[in-house]
């Protein structure tokens, strides 16, 4: 671990209750590339900062946005280096026998018995002064959807945000709708976040700038199990992925006049990757989203109090 990763343990703590009223932030998801995110909330954190009346969060983000409501520093980053590197956590040879290559159910178990776990009841007292969103996408309108964690479904509805079709097989139940991972309807809900009456918005992003909105991966997997007609609902749900993704940063780039839109994004691509990523590409990157969010604070904390 580097200096920067050593200075966040896992505590629990929070300096201020102050919020600011229309002020969002939202975070972007991307598996293990999240780790860049956990860098930057655990350096607010050191700070005491989290000004944010509204916070919506789509995978990953999700997961981030967790631990930073609670003000658990280190969470996050223990989450993804000691959880998602297991075997329990991924093994692709799972998926050949109609299995989940991704074991979500045994992930967030740990969230809720491990010995340090996701502080929910501190949480839910955090939810009193503000407002914390996960998007999931219904699998039958493939529509996002907003939920809104509660000290009985927190961990369920992050099990529906995170759950990518394919490496998690059936989705997740909630009422009488099915869902799957939430970046395929909303991977960055900003405009949610408009329309809840946000009019300035922060973005913490997994990726650069001017990254590629296409999924080569997910045409490619397209590209050898669909037929002309026919094609599974999952492959489609994938693509149905980049049209999303463009919609949300055509907002970012052209916000209507009442909107202020800051990112936060690595300057160029991480190491990490969605999962198997290298121990020292996951320090790295989390040594870089510490250092943006210091940055942030330097050029526009000021503005947040």
């Amino acid at each position: 671990m580097s200096n920067l990763s050593e200075m966040f343990e896992i505590n629990s703590g929070c300096s201020s209750t102050f919020t600011l009223e229309n002020t969002a932030l939202v975070a972007e998801g991307g598996g293990q590339r999240g780790i860049y995110t956990a860098g930057v909330l655990d350096s607010w954190l050191y700070k005491g900062f989290n000004p944010f009346s509204l916070l919506i969060g789509t995978s990953a983000g999700a997961q981030n946005l967790s631990s930073y409501i609670t003000c658990q520093k280190g969470f996050a980053r223990r989450a993804i280096f000691g959880l998602t590197q297991k075997p329990n956590f991924f093994k692709l040879k799972r998926a050949l026998i109609r299995r989940s290559a991704v074991d979500l159910d045994w992930y967030f178990d740990q969230f809720e018995n491990a010995t340090l776990p996701l502080d929910i009841e501190q949480g839910s007292q955090r939810l009193k002064t503000r407002k914390l969103l996960f998007s999931a996408t219904n699998t039958s309108t493939r529509r996002a959807e907003f939920f809104e964690p509660s000290r009985d479904n927190w961990l369920h509805l992050l099990k529906a945000t995170s759950a990518l079709p394919l490496l998690y097989r059936d989705g997740v139940q909630i009422g009488e709708q099915r869902y799957v991972d939430g970046g395929l309807a909303a991977p960055i809900p900003v405009r949610e976040a408009y329309e809840q009456g946000a009019r300035r918005i922060v973005v913490i992003r997994t990726v650069p700038k001017n990254a590629k909105v296409e999924s080569p991966w997910a045409h490619k997997l397209k590209s050898l199990v669909c037929s002309r007609k026919r094609c599974p609902s999952v492959i489609d749900l994938l693509t149905h992925h980049e049209n999303a993704y463009k919609r949300a940063i055509d907002f970012i780039e052209n916000p209507p006049e009442d909107l202020e839109i800051v990112q936060i994004f690595p300057e160029g691509n991480l190491g990490s990757k969605l999962v198997n990523s290298s121990y020292q590409d996951l320090d790295r990157d989390y040594s870089e989203g510490v250092r943006a969010g210091l940055t942030f604070l330097e050029e526009y904390g000021r503005l947040y109090v």
